[in-house]
């Protein structure tokens, strides 16, 4: 914190702050492609394909093909959470009431951290002709043939050396436990990939597709029965973030009444679809309960 407020009165009747249940958020953090950051503008490459050509031993131009590379931009979009903090209560606090203040600003950047990777994702899969393609209707269950489908036809592009992902809602993920191939994974993410530890605990990596368990919050529900939910290679979606300020500053107001403390954090990000072709969107059961497959 950029300055503290000493604890001049400490209770000593709980150690422990009640927090409202909320989703920690950083939960899609390294699963998208980074971009070039210029000024307020990310670039993020498109890779083209390009392909050898026979020598006829003529001297004669180069049959270029035309660009491999590509760009495609777009500008930040900066985003804060902030809270007031009474001097009446600043003064009493313990060390553990701060951190919870603390705690609370941090989940809302996370949170937003992820909604923007999500607002990308939704975006891209409802603009006609992205190349985004729906499996479901809405009316069935989860199942490991819906999973699997979308995996092959990413897989079928070409992209067996990209990392892919989904992000599915906690009772897909139950649902789909009941398979052998899900039950059999350990509950890890990628080795080698950057994740925090709550992001690895929330993973499973089956058939090399690593299937994060979201809050429900994190899913759009169009007709109240259903959701949509994504799968993703990791270089078909672009992310980037310009700032990132997890560790809130807190400064007093004396223009307000009391001089309460401001408590402000923030962030300016960027996301984008890029390949659609690789990415796919699930419309399936918004599920309240569990069935045991055939």
């Amino acid at each position: 914190m950029s300055q503290n407020i000493a604890a001049w009165f400490t209770e000593k009747i709980s150690d422990k702050i009640t927090v409202l249940a909320q989703s920690k958020g950083g939960y899609l953090d390294n699963t998208m492609m980074r971009g070039d950051v210029v000024a307020n503008t990310v670039k993020f490459p498109i890779v083209g394909r390009t392909n050898v050509y026979r020598l006829t031993g003529a001297i004669e131009r180069v049959p270029a093909a035309g660009p491999g590379l590509t760009t495609v931009q777009m500008n930040f979009t900066d985003y804060e959470a902030s809270d007031f903090w009474r001097t009446q209560d600043a003064y009493k606090a313990g060390p553990n009431e701060q951190q919870a203040l603390a705690e609370i600003i941090v989940k809302a950047v996370r949170r937003q951290r992820d909604q923007i990777k999500l607002d990308a994702l939704a975006a891209f899969g409802a603009l006609g002709g992205s190349g985004v393609t729906t499996i479901g209707d809405g009316t069935a269950r989860i199942d490991i043939l819906h999973t699997e489908q979308a995996r092959a036809e990413i897989a079928a592009t070409g992209s067996d050396d990209d990392e892919i992902y989904a992000a599915f809602p906690a009772l897909w993920m139950s649902q789909l436990c009941f398979y052998k191939e899900f039950a059999d994974a350990q509950w890890v993410g990628l080795a080698n990939a950057p994740f925090s530890q709550s992001q690895r605990i929330r993973s499973k990596t089956v058939r090399g597709v690593t299937y994060m368990e979201l809050p429900d919050e994190c899913f759009a529900s169009p007709g109240g029965t259903d959701w949509y939910a994504y799968m993703w290679a990791k270089t078909a979606m672009g992310a980037e973030d310009a700032w990132n300020q997890e560790t809130p500053d807190i400064t007093p107001q004396p223009l307000l009444q009391g001089t309460p403390y401001l408590v402000k954090a923030g962030l300016g990000g960027a996301a984008i679809g890029i390949e659609g072709t690789r990415v796919k969107r699930f419309k399936m059961l918004k599920n309240a309960t569990l069935a045991r497959p055939a």
